[in-house]
């Protein structure tokens, strides 16, 4: 299944797969802080503004992460610059799902949820680690249908949006050959589909930072970054 959205996690999953540096702002002070604010978002038209505390950035993120094959992230501390990242990217959702549902499109029911719900469960290697994720993070599966029902209905709204980015002129693709075609290997016809996939691939990614970065500019977003070096 096709995931540009996710195009902003690739950044993130190369290096934020848990483990590393902590997060110093997962570290409260002398036990006083309750919750922190990490972000505050304000869609053009809505009547309140989104605002994002670090327990569901850091939940998030770990979903997201978890979808896409890192699972590592189930179980250790998110390090700061999957943090960072996993903050721009759930921005750049809120925004989106504000549009979605402006526009009042792709709803998706319970069953599509589910369908959801059950390729995250496959990541794990048993259904016992997949519970042990729940709990450790004190998730219910409930409010992990919600992420994944969300995310999926962006998703869709996505993939409506730049389905034109999949067509590849020939010429494009000869172009391509000519300039890269060192890059790839196999035979004549391996070597051109694996351009024009790259190719697809480049031009969804335009596309969806294109998209965002116009929604961005139309919207408020503050964003109070807990995230920097240690004692900068």
């Amino acid at each position: 299944m096709s995931r540009p959205l996710l195009v902003a996690l690739a950044c993130l999953g190369a290096g934020a797969a848990a483990a590393g540096e902590p997060a110093a702002a997962g570290e409260p002070a002398a036990g006083r802080v309750v919750e922190q604010v990490v972000a505050v978002v304000r869609a053009p038209g809505a009547t309140q503004p989104r605002v994002i505390t670090l327990t569901r950035l850091q939940e998030e993120t770990r979903i997201a992460l978890i979808s896409q094959g890192a699972v590592a992230a189930a179980g250790g501390e998110l390090d700061r610059a999957a943090l960072r990242a996993g903050l721009q990217w759930l921005i750049d959702q809120t925004l989106l799902l504000d549009e979605v549902v402006r526009l009042q499109v792709f709803e998706v029911d319970r069953a599509g949820a589910l369908e959801e719900l059950h390729r995250f469960q496959a990541r794990f290697p048993a259904p016992a680690a997949y519970r042990a994720f729940l709990a450790r993070w004190d998730v219910t599966e409930e409010e992990l249908l919600v992420v994944l029902r969300r995310t999926l209905r962006v998703q869709r709204y996505l993939d409506s949006r730049v389905s034109g980015a999949a067509h590849v002129p020939e010429a494009d693709v000869d172009r391509f050959l000519h300039d890269r075609g060192s890059e790839l290997a196999g035979d004549r016809a391996a070597r051109r589909a694996a351009a024009r996939a790259r190719l697809a691939a480049e031009r969804t990614r335009r596309e969806v930072k294109a998209l965002v970065a116009e929604l961005r500019s139309r919207a408020t977003v503050r964003v109070l970054d807990p995230f920097g070096p240690r004692g900068g």
